[in-house]
């Protein structure tokens, strides 16, 4: 009863290794393809952080998971992340909305920062607001995109297929073998 469980319990895990595999791989082939690509799990964006604008409650490291947001529902205090206008994607906290010809603008500044930010960001220029955050798992991330990160993922989910396929067929032969 128990060897049926933890076999199917390896199964999910196995499954789910796989599905995690391929889905960073694929993550990190778009990302070499475009580099502003921003990759997606269900329109929720993943990110690394890598300064300390935003400490303590962000350091750099952590993953943070955006979700997304229309632009009318944010509102002060809300953690968004946007491009800038160097096209580099920033996460800090809005401290103002500024209505400017009709459209509501954005004004942010880091937690960690003395001054708000230099310019008003515009609705188009958001990404997402944050949705939870991974302390220190960007090392991981940052690890798997690696040559020896992508190798460890395609290598590990092919080696535990081979040794299961491998157990399956030394198996077989000792069943042929006491038949005999």
């Amino acid at each position: 009863m128990f060897k049926k469980i933890f076999k199917w319990i390896g199964n999910i895990l196995f499954a789910f290794l796989i599905i995690i595999s391929i889905s960073a791989l694929f993550s990190i082939v778009q990302a070499n393809k475009e580099p502003g690509y921003l990759p997606s799990i269900f329109g929720y964006k993943v990110m690394t952080v890598l300064t300390g604008s935003m400490e303590p409650i962000l350091q750099p490291g952590d993953v943070i998971v955006a979700k997304p947001i229309n632009p009318k529902e944010v509102k002060v205090n809300d953690v968004i992340s946007y491009r800038n206008n160097q096209n580099t994607l920033v996460t800090h906290r809005i401290i103002e909305l500024v209505e400017k010809d009709g459209e509501v603008f954005f004004q942010t500044k880091g937690d960690a920062n003395n001054v708000k930010d230099e310019g008003l960001i515009a609705p188009e220029q958001l990404v997402g607001s944050l949705f939870f955050h991974i302390p220190k798992a960007g090392y991981i991330a940052n690890f798997l995109k690696s040559p020896f990160g992508l190798i460890l993922i395609v290598s590990v989910p092919l080696l535990s297929l081979t040794i299961g396929m491998m157990r399956k067929i030394i198996a077989i032969d000792k069943q042929k073998e006491s038949e005999i």
